[in-house]
Formats: structure tokens, C-alpha cells, sequence
């Protein structure tokens, strides 16, 4: 890991070079680049980028053909992402030899291994941190094979797996480079279930063969589940079933077409497949049952408003801000009535959430929650093992007085625009103006649009930027003590249009006490930034 403390040009740029210290791997890297530009007063804005690092102008590619499984992890109470395959089959890869552009070259000789990551547990327990699970670590080389993979083209390889933590290494003999790929077989941790001790239903595929359809049309819905079986396929609401039929599923999954009623005009349809696999007394399988739920998109584009929103690039704090609004929708005629209501709300404040402007469209016509709640007993028949509870220390700490802390904490006043005009209705060409008030603030604002009418939706957004013709920031510390000294920075940036000579008077009052000149005269070229 490498730092570097530098200062950016006129240009707000800089270059940065880093040490090669990655020379003699022998695997892809992913280098992670963070940098943090600091305000005069020391706060930071920090972005992160990533690059990935190739040892060789080709490398191997080991892709599972498996699915990745959520997996419940009881030490972080959270879930993961895991590839993983069933207990006593086969794993599968298809294997490629690729460049960074994403040609399939050929490569003979590459060694496929097989690696078993056993772990055995033991506990330890020291005075500082008590009884601890930990384990030692030992890589089982259990297969190895040879392959050839062709220009354009890939290799499969397979190996049989029972249960527990795998690895795959493919090895290119030419340059030695290894590529590698961790697996699961068989793991589950109370199915996945967060501890509650319930048994999970296998999950059900199901796949559209459309992003969205329209009432009257036909739904190609393909139909996979983990076992070949019978069951039904509904077409549910809020309101119960409202079509259903028979299945038979064989293995592979089937195609059933559902039709749309034109009668379902509403956005809270889901499709739902349950698919039960018999027992089998000889075999000694027991009865198996799996679930699909996934939600019907119903689109109706006629009711949706395009809405566009005029305004000024720039403009001056303690202005009037006029915004033009312009309605229409694209074949079909403009509603009678069409209100909007219009919003400027500061852009910092709302990339802290990546706040996305309100839809109303799709608010009313989007996906909605699936209103049933499906419960199994099955699992109930064998009680769950429980969980320990998590203890928690110092239940008294929220009275803590501040003094306690070391005092209240600074006051600190921060502006925050968001201003909303009131609603307004557009002409008969769906045309308006509205007016909002901007207050002392510099920076940008979004303009958050929503237009409504009787039956039809719409939304728009635009941004404008609010600088004054001088804008001055000064840094100062949260707090000072008696006898301490510092430094204040000023920050003046001319954004007039033209050059600026400025006098500066500096003042101090109560305990406070200005050591050096108090007045300063400076100039500023158009767009330039100093600091006093």
C-alpha cells in the first residue's frame, strides 16, 4: 500500500506514479486507487477507483456452471453470496483462454486440479478473549487432469465432489499463471434461514420472455424446477387467484403460455409456481416441494405524461428562479387538467442517498409488494436449534451527561435548500411557468418535477447552479481553548465574469485576538481561486 501527499495544478490535475510491486504474481490483481481532496478547513472528499491488473496479455478463465446461492453466515448475521453445487455430484467449469479484449485464443496442456480445503476445528481459549472456535487449514490436491482448449472456443471439465470447501486451478505450464475458482458442496447452515430453524422450499425458476406486457396479450413464462414433479401455476392479485391451471414439470423445466384478461388493469399480479416431487419408497426419497413467485409487469404507456422543465443554467442567491414547464403525450391527446408541482433542493444533500427523484408513474402503475404471507409448518415437526442472544453492555449510557463526553458538542450551521412551490395547472397547450425563491446559498439545485392529472403520471428533472459573484469561505476550528492559537483560511472565489480587486478587512471581538495585518488588498482574474 502506497501514499502520496501531493497538490493539484491551476487545472485541478495532477499525475501519480506508483511502483510496479506487483511484478512476480501470478495472478490477476485489482489495484484500488483512493483519494481524498481536502477543503482548506481539512475536510475531505474521498472517491475510490479500480483498475485490473493482467500479469500476462492472456490469461485463463474458469467459470462454474453452477448457480451462486445466498448463505445464511451466523458470524457476521448476514448473507453471502456462495457458488455451490449438491452434496455427492459432479462440478462442472468451461474453461477459456482469453486477452483483455475478449478473444478466445487456444492454449494446449493447461493442468486442471481439483484442491480440498479441510478444515479442522479445534477450540482455544486465552484470558483476553476466552473461548475461541479456530482451525487449521490443509489443501488435498484430489484430481488433476490435462485439457486443450480451442481458438474460439472453450473446454469443460468436471469433477465428482462430496461435501465441504473446494477449489479449482487451472495452470497455464507456459508461464506458470494459475487461475482459481472456491465452491461449496452440500453447505447449509439451518437452510438458510437466518437461525429461525424453519426449512426453506427449494426455489422454482421462473423467467418471462418480456420485460413488460399490455392487457390481452400472451405471457411465455419458462418453468425450471430442481426436480421433476406436478403442481400449479397461478396468476395471483391482491385481491386472491384470479387464473390457475395444472402443470407437469419434467426435468429441464417446460414453456406454459398465460393469458392476460384485458380485465386485469392493475399492477399487483404475480405469478406463482408450486411444484411437489413425489416420495419414492424405494429410493427412501421423501416428498420434495419447490416455490417460484415472480411479479407480472403490466405496461400501459398512454398514461404516462412527458414533461420537460426550462430554466436558466446560472443564476445569483437571493433571486427569483422562473421555470418553464412544457407537458405533452405522444399519441394521445393532453389531458384536460394537468398540475405540477416543482421542487429545488439542494444536490449535496441528496447524493449523500443517491436520492432519486420521485416517479409518480411509477409509483401508481410499478411493481407493488406481493400482498400474501406464505407460511410452512413442516419445519416445525423438528424444532430448531436456537440462537445465543446477544448481549448488550452499558444500557444506561444513553443518560450520560455531556460534561462526561468533554462538553456539548460545537454548534455547527449548515445551510439546506429545499424549496417547493405551490401546485400549478397548465394551460390547454400544457404549458406553464413556475416561480421559486432562492435564499442566500451557493452550489447547485435539482429541479424535481411531478405532473398529474385525473388518470396520467409524469416526472422531470433538471439542475441549476447558484453562485454569487464573490464567494468567500472561511475555515475555522470547532472549538478553542484558552491560550490556544490558529490559523483561519479564506477561501474567495471570483465567479463576476471579470477581473476583481478586492480589500479585505479582518476583525476579531470578545476573547479573540488577530495577530498580524488586518487589511489585505488582492485580485482575482475571472474564475480564479485564492486563499488569504
Amino acid at each position: 500500500m502506497d501514499e502520496f501527499d501531493t497538490t493539484l495544478d491551476s487545472d485541478g490535475q495532477t499525475d501519480i506514479e506508483v511502483d510496479n510491486s506487483w511484478q512476480n504474481v501470478q495472478s490477476p490483481l485489482k489495484l484500488i486507487l483512493q483519494a481524498s481532496l481536502l477543503e482548506s478547513g481539512g475536510r475531505p472528499v474521498t472517491r475510490r477507483a479500480e483498475q485490473a491488473l493482467w500479469p500476462a496479455d492472456a490469461l485463463v478463465g474458469v467459470r462454474p456452471l453452477f448457480n451462486k446461492q445466498q448463505v445464511y453466515d451466523y458470524r457476521s448475521d448476514s448473507y453471502k453470496s456462495q457458488a455451490m453445487v449438491d452434496q455427492d455430484t459432479s462440478a462442472d467449469f468451461d474453461i477459456v483462454y482469453a486477452n483483455a479484449d475478449g478473444e478466445k485464443l487456444a492454449a494446449n496442456g493447461l493442468k486442471v486440479k481439483l484442491v480440498r480445503e479441510r478444515r479442522d476445528y479445534y477450540w482455544q481459549w486465552s484470558e483476553s478473549d476466552g473461548w475461541q472456535s479456530l482451525y487449521d487449514k490443509k489443501d488435498l490436491t484430489l484430481a488433476e487432469q490435462s485439457v486443450n482448449v480451442p481458438a474460439d472456443g472453450s473446454a469443460k471439465v468436471s469433477f465428482p465432489v462430496a461435501w465441504g470447501a473446494y477449489r479449482i486451478e487451472v495452470s497455464n505450464p507456459e508461464n506458470e499463471l494459475v487461475s482459481s475458482s472456491r465452491f461449496w458442496a452440500g453447505y447449509s447452515w439451518q437452510d438458510n434461514t437466518a437461525g429461525s430453524g424453519a426449512v426453506r422450499p427449494d426455489q422454482v425458476k421462473l423467467t418471462l420472455d418480456k420485460p413488460a406486457y399490455r392487457p390481452g396479450e400472451k405471457v411465455k413464462l419458462h418453468i425450471e424446477a430442481p426436480a421433476a414433479g406436478n403442481g400449479y401455476l397461478l396468476v395471483e392479485s391482491s385481491d386472491g387467484p384470479l387464473w390457475w391451471q395444472e402443470v407437469t414439470i419434467p426435468a429441464g423445466g417446460v414453456e406454459v403460455e398465460v393469458p392476460i384478461n384485458k380485465q386485469w388493469n392493475r399492477h399487483d399480479l404475480y405469478l406463482s409456481a408450486t411444484v411437489i416431487r413425489p416420495g419414492d419408497k424405494s429410493q427412501q426419497a421423501t416428498p420434495k416441494r419447490a416455490i417460484g413467485l415472480l411479479h407480472l409487469p403490466l405496461v400501459d404507456e398512454t398514461r404516462k405524461l412527458a414533461l420537460e422543465l426550462e430554466s436558466p443554467a446560472r443564476i445569483r442567491p437571493n433571486q427569483t428562479l422562473t421555470v418553464k414547464v412544457k407537458a405533452n403525450r405522444t399519441g394521445a391527446p393532453l389531458p384536460e387538467k394537468v398540475q405540477v408541482l416543482l421542487s429545488a433542493v439542494d444536490s449535496g444533500i441528496l447524493n449523500i442517498t443517491d436520492y432519486a427523484t420521485p416517479d409518480p408513474y411509477d409509483a401508481f402503475f410499478g411493481r407493488k409488494r406481493y400482498s400474501a404471507d406464505q407460511y410452512d409448518v413442516y419445519g416445525q415437526l423438528i424444532e430448531g436449534q436456537g440462537r445465543l442472544a446477544s448481549l448488550r453492555f452499558g444500557g444506561d449510557g444513553d443518560d450520560e451527561d455531556a460534561l462526561s463526553r468533554g462538553g456539548k458538542k460545537p454548534i455547527t450551521e449548515v445551510t439546506i435548500v429545499a424549496q417547493q412551490a405551490q401546485p400549478v395547472t397548465l394551460n390547454a397547450q400544457g404549458e406553464g411557468t413556475i416561480e421559486l425563491a432562492i435564499p442566500d446559498f451557493n452550489g447547485e439545485l435539482r429541479l424535481m418535477a411531478q405532473a398529474w392529472s385525473e388518470e396520467d403520471f409524469g416526472k422531470a428533472e433538471a439542475k441549476v447552479v447558484v453562485a454569487a459573484p464573490l464567494i468567500a469561505q472561511l475555515a475555522t476550528p470547532r472549538f478553542l481553548a484558552g491560550g490556544d492559537s490558529t490559523q483561519l483560511a479564506l477561501d474567495l472565489s471570483n465567479l463576476s465574469g471579470q477581473p476583481q480587486t478586492l480589500s479585505l478587512n479582518w476583525a476579531a471581538s470578545d476573547l479573540l485576538a488577530l495577530n498580524g495585518a488586518s487589511t489585505q488588498t488582492l485580485s482575482l482574474a475571472n474564475g480564479e481561486r485564492k486563499q488569504c
